[in-house]
């Protein structure tokens, strides 16, 4: 592993300066001086994440030449800084190496400026102008994607402010064209727009989400063929907990067009959920049922597929294989802490067409196989067994497995072969 012997040195490196720097200077961190002292403060803080994956397939084809064990690591250094009460920035660098499997710039990133932005105003009430991550409400649309090697980033601006009861965020975005060779190099994403509104605020059955989000795509591939889309959604999220009782319930309707075609798509999300209080181990146990519009007459004129935009990775299970559209769902889990340090959980995935007319969808929006005349509905089952250590103030591991079990639609249209998906992650944040 070449690239890792160069950078784990350095990076090694990087990480003894900085901590020899801050036991050395007079740095505050953000909650140390008392607030009338306090006039400029730096902060450093990172993380170094190291992760074994193991797919024995892709996509259901055990044959690719992708499957089998691969290797990353991400190792971020960030510096947060305030000249005043109403002055900030931030500067922080990622290093995402790989080895093995196939190499994308969702997985590689060998150097690059993930965050650079400076902030005016209030810590509640601000105007954000640089790159940024970005993540809103439950992470269904739009989400920082930390599940991968590389997390998405935009450059743009983006304003923060309160009106009342009410939190509200505006934002204008492009998203970051990762460049996985060589060092900061990446570039705007001259086809991928994101701009919108999002509003949080007090509601009967807990707080309630109002937003309208506009996003631009320079290609995207749907069973309508591969042209630009503009894609306007507009949604509304409820969620909130009493008792022992929690909900978190989403609804959204999309409008707007894809080369030729108009867009009309919808989901809906509803995830409800109780806690044993009192119980050994603290269990809990949630019921997810989920649906999202597919199209149900390609070549009609309208595109009903839905488009998740740019969601979390691991929308429906740890292995990332299947994206919301065109589908419905049930998925139930259980979880549970032996102690307080310590998080089990097992969960279980069954994932069906809702038009036969349509194909199924990876969670980056991508066409992972086609209708290819198949009128079957169900398509997958997914069982998860998962364990969560906080070993330490700094130190993180996790142990993931879920098996995939190809169902009619998958076998009568390609490979169709089981996937297993195993990861352990060490990570040490400072």
């Amino acid at each position: 592993m070449p690239a890792c012997h160069n950078f784990i040195p350095l990076l090694a490196g990087v990480f003894a300066v900085i901590g020899s720097a801050q036991a050395q200077s007079h740095i505050h961190t953000p909650d140390a001086p008392p607030e009338e002292e306090k006039s400029f403060w730096l902060h450093f803080s990172g993380q170094l994440r190291e992760r074994a994956t193991y797919l024995s397939a892709i996509e259901y084809d055990a044959e690719s030449e992708d499957a089998g064990w691969f290797w990353t690591q991400r190792a971020r250094i960030t510096a947060d800084a305030e000249a005043a009460s109403w002055l900030r920035a931030r500067a922080s660098v990622v290093s995402a190496l790989q080895e093995g499997g196939e190499i994308t710039p969702i997985e590689r990133n060998d150097l690059d400026l993930q965050e650079g932005f400076i902030e005016f105003g209030p810590e509640n009430s601000y105007l954000r102008f640089g790159r940024q991550e970005i993540r809103l409400g439950s992470q269904r649309l739009v989400a920082v994607r930390d599940g991968t090697n590389v997390r998405r980033t935009w450059d743009g601006a983006r304003a923060r402010f309160k009106a009342g009861a009410w939190d509200l965020d505006a934002f204008a975005l492009r998203l970051v064209d990762v460049d996985i060779g060589g060092v900061f190099n990446d570039g705007r994403n001259e086809g991928r727009e994101l701009a919108g509104f999002y509003a949080t605020g007090p509601a009967p059955l807990g707080e309630v989400d109002l937003y309208y989000l506009y996003a631009e795509f320079d290609a995207r591939e749907t069973i309508e063929g591969i042209a630009i889309e503009r894609r306007h959604s507009l949604g509304a999220r409820v969620f909130g907990d009493s008792g022992r009782w929690f909900w978190d319930w989403e609804a959204i309707y999309q409008f707007g067009e894809q080369g030729a075609n108009d867009v009309s798509a919808w989901t809906i999300a509803a995830n409800t959920g109780y806690r044993f209080e009192g119980a050994r181990w603290s269990p809990e146990i949630m019921l997810s049922t989920n649906i999202a519009s597919g199209d149900s007459d390609p070549g009609d004129g309208t595109l009903e597929t839905f488009n998740a935009l740019y969601p979390r990775g691991s929308y429906f299970s740890e292995n990332a294989l299947l994206g919301p559209g065109n589908f419905f769902n049930i998925h139930p889990y259980l979880r549970a802490r032996p102690r307080d340090d310590l998080l089990v959980f097992i969960d279980a995935n069954f994932f069906w067409r809702l038009e036969t007319a349509d194909g199924v969808y990876g969670p980056p929006g991508n066409l992972v196989r086609a209708p290819l005349g198949s009128d079957a509905r169900f398509v997958d089952v997914s069982v998860s067994v998962g364990a969560e250590w906080e070993a330490t103030e700094n130190i993180f591991l996790s142990l993931l497995y879920t098996h995939s079990e190809p169902q009619r639609f998958i076998q009568e249209t390609g490979p169709d072969n089981p996937v297993d998906f195993a990861e352990f992650t060490v990570a040490f944040s400072f």
